[in-house]
């Protein structure tokens, strides 16, 4: 459950809060979240508008562990927070909207999150659930996907599934955009997601391969992440983008030529360390190759809905699909 919603006028607010609070209801969320989720979506469009004059929202359904709630992103173009410990004082308003400004998103949140560079606009993360996570997850994870423009379905696709005490992920561009190439990318997906779980990343590859065989094929990257044994492995076919990232370094992961389900040569698989702290970003092609994190300063310290949001704002191309998956160690 998905939608994201551009903001341009005051007309705006009122249904943004209104599909926010029916996709509340929706998830179950009790009346008080309802309000919180009012109160939220009231104030960061309000500063939006204000101080951006433009920008966006999306809404999205989030599961993590046992929890299944509400997640609130909105990202603006616009001068961006000098000083964002400030905007969190109690007292201080953000532009004479509802409450005290950021500091009152933050409270009513079980989760608060915002990145934002004096310059280059801000981007607010806030999720709403009944109740915080007793056992908090050892990964998270974000991701923000989009199709062509004139396009109706994206083909894009992205899974995540858990193996015993590890994550599996995979990425996948169908060929070309639309139908058939949601059909190439989405059965590959199944294909991952039944995987034998004593596979291997290369393995899942070669199975997906015989397994999309009469669609045009796709690329596709799979990685495995064990928290407990502190490594990861990642194997590839074709473009797709993959690099583990710490504050001080980025280590760029290598596929193979080719194409799943059309041609595939052979697959060298990657292995590296996965720690506390490491960050697993990967994206399809419709995110400019300019991209990078050193261009955003801080943003690695960031939650990966932050971090996904911010490199799909500001790489993302509207002629093609563009997808970005981040996940983070715990």
């Amino acid at each position: 459950m998905e939608a994201t919603l551009s903001l341009t006028d005051k007309s705006g607010v009122a249904d943004i809060r209104r599909r926010a609070i029916h996709m509340a209801h929706v998830l179950g969320l009790s009346d008080k979240r309802q309000a919180d989720v009012a109160l939220i979506l009231t104030e960061a469009a309000t500063n939006i508008l204000k101080y951006a004059g433009h920008g966006e929202i999306t809404l999205r359904s989030y599961e993590e562990g046992n929890t299944q709630a509400l997640e609130i992103i909105a990202l603006d173009r616009g001068p961006g927070i000098a000083n964002v410990a400030t905007a969190m004082t109690d007292g201080f308003s953000t532009g004479g909207s509802l409450g005290a400004g950021l500091g009152t998103i933050e409270r009513h949140s079980t989760l608060f999150d915002i990145y934002s560079v004096a310059g280059a606009g801000t981007a607010l993360l806030a999720r709403i659930a009944n109740a915080a996570e007793n056992r908090p997850d050892r990964y998270q994870i974000g991701f923000k996907s989009t199709p062509k423009a004139g396009q109706e379905v994206c083909g894009d696709a992205w899974g995540v599934r858990r193996v015993g005490g590890s994550l599996w992920m995979t990425l996948l561009d169908g060929l070309g955009h639309g139908p058939m190439a949601f059909e190439a990318s989405n059965r590959a997906v199944s294909v991952f997601l039944e995987a034998d779980p004593g596979d291997l990343p290369a393995d899942v590859l070669r199975r997906a391969h015989q397994g999309i065989k009469a669609t045009r094929g796709a690329v596709m990257a799979v990685a495995m992440f064990d928290a407990g044994r502190r490594e990861m492995s990642f194997a590839g076919v074709g473009n797709i983008v993959g690099i583990v990232a710490r504050e001080d370094r980025a280590q760029h992961l290598l596929s193979t030529d080719g194409t799943v389900g059309y041609n595939m040569r052979t697959v060298r698989p990657s292995e590296g360390p996965w720690t506390a702290g490491n960050v697993f970003i990967a994206t399809t092609d419709g995110l400019s190759t300019r991209w990078s994190l050193s261009r955003h300063p801080g943003l690695i310290s960031r939650h990966p809905s932050l971090i996904a949001s911010v490199l799909h704002r500001d790489f993302a191309r509207d002629a093609d699909d563009a997808t970005i998956i981040v996940l983070k160690a715990i």
